[in-house]
């Protein structure tokens, strides 16, 4: 597992633009097909602004992580999220997107010290041959001694069985003409989870 760099953006890009492209929730945000890569190209920027970016090895994997104790503000994120508005969701849907921003927010954990994995994709190609389950083990091996959970949303039912092979628990679910399912692992062993 490697940190991503500016460099890598091209590569994440078109990995998270296959590995998402029929994902009911990401589609719900973009005004169209079109927009997906411009909505991963802020996704990125805002991991490397507000948490993590990483790679496998390989490059055939990308992860977005976002830490929820850094506070997205400055006029760098005012300036990412009016192109967001602009280039990929279209101001006749952002009523809609926020308000189902605003309930995400309001679903994620607000009491505990968690790392939130935004996106995670592997290149379609490689799929089924255990990268993604490898690249996830790492990352939760990798914030384990600072976090005490990971947390992820998911809308695509047949991811439900990989997280939860991996220890994820379903702790909500919300509804946006779709079921949004909230997951959590728990890190460390600090304090039992009321989830």
């Amino acid at each position: 597992m490697i940190k991503a760099t500016k460099d890598d953006i091209p590569k994440m890009i078109a990995i998270l633009t296959e590995s998402f492209e029929d994902n009911q929730s990401v589609n719900f945000a973009v005004k169209n097909k079109k927009s997906l890569p411009w909505l991963f190209e802020y996704s990125i920027a805002k991991g490397f602004l507000f948490g993590d970016v990483w790679m496998n090895k390989d490059k055939t994997a990308c992860a977005i992580l976002l830490d929820p104790k850094k506070k997205q503000s400055g006029l760098r994120s005012k300036l990412l999220d009016l192109k967001l508005v602009f280039q990929v969701v279209g101001l006749s849907r952002m009523k809609k997107v926020r308000k189902k921003e605003m309930i995400t927010e309001q679903t994620l954990p607000q009491d505990i010290n968690y790392i939130h994995l935004w996106f995670l994709g592997v290149a379609p190609e490689m799929q089924g041959n255990g990268i993604g389950t490898l690249f996830l083990k790492k990352l939760i091996e990798h914030y384990r001694p600072s976090k005490e959970a990971m947390c992820l949303e998911t809308s695509t039912l047949v991811n439900i069985p990989f997280y939860e092979k991996q220890g994820f628990l379903r702790y909500a679910t919300k509804y946006f003409g779709f079921e949004f399912f909230f997951y959590i692992k728990q890190l460390q062993n600090t304090k039992e989870f009321m989830y």
